[in-house]
């Protein structure tokens, strides 16, 4: 593992070496064109300056609605477990699953809350309210029920916390779909979620 990610680590150095002198090349010669086509080339500065500007615009709204969507997601900091998964539950039911019920408490083996995609698969959502690290444990527990007990063709594993990478890789494995915060922020935000 460590032998590939040093051979990762040179191939990078050497990819970002011959990026940087393809665009030395590609400068030079559009500062050519330039000398040789004055208002072509203002032209052409001119709609990627616009381009560039309307991009930016784009994201920078994007980055606006995702932050005023993270605001709501920090209503959750407040919550006891049961009302994150009736929030959870009031999400997916905005969002276009049907059958939603909350089913977590003593004893559920993991399942908060059941569900139907909007075709028909039955998801299983376990809800972890968390102001710290997501371990690796939480998902390996929920991996065990999702689809054995429950009978998950979807497993959800929505949270408020940070995701250790050894949760997300086991996440992976089990075929988790983890939804930490900022993943959350976006689902507010969209009212969809691929899963």
């Amino acid at each position: 593992m460590v032998t590939r990610r040093k051979r990762r680590r040179r191939n990078d150095g050497l990819l970002t070496v011959l990026g940087g002198l393809g665009l030395l090349a590609l400068l030079t010669v559009l500062v050519e064109q330039a000398r040789a086509h004055p208002v072509a080339a203002t032209l052409i500065a001119c709609g990627l300056l616009a381009a560039t500007a309307a991009g930016l615009w784009a994201w920078h709204g994007e980055r606006r609605r995702i932050a005023e969507h993270e605001r709501e997601v920090a209503v959750t900091d407040g919550m006891s477990g049961t009302q994150f998964e009736h929030f959870t539950a009031r999400l997916m039911r905005a969002s276009g699953f049907r059958g939603v019920r909350v089913v977590g408490g003593s004893g559920d083996l993991g399942a908060d809350v059941l569900a139907y995609t909007p075709d028909g698969r039955r998801i299983v959502v376990q809800c972890k309210r968390l102001a710290g690290s997501l371990g690796s444990p939480h998902v390996q527990k929920f991996a065990g029920t999702a689809r054995d007990i429950h009978g998950a063709d979807v497993a959800l594993l929505v949270t408020t916390g940070r995701p250790t990478a050894q949760a997300r890789e086991v996440a992976l494995r089990c075929r988790i779909t983890l939804i930490d915060r900022p993943e959350l922020a976006r689902w507010l935000s969209t009212r969809s979620l691929d899963c």
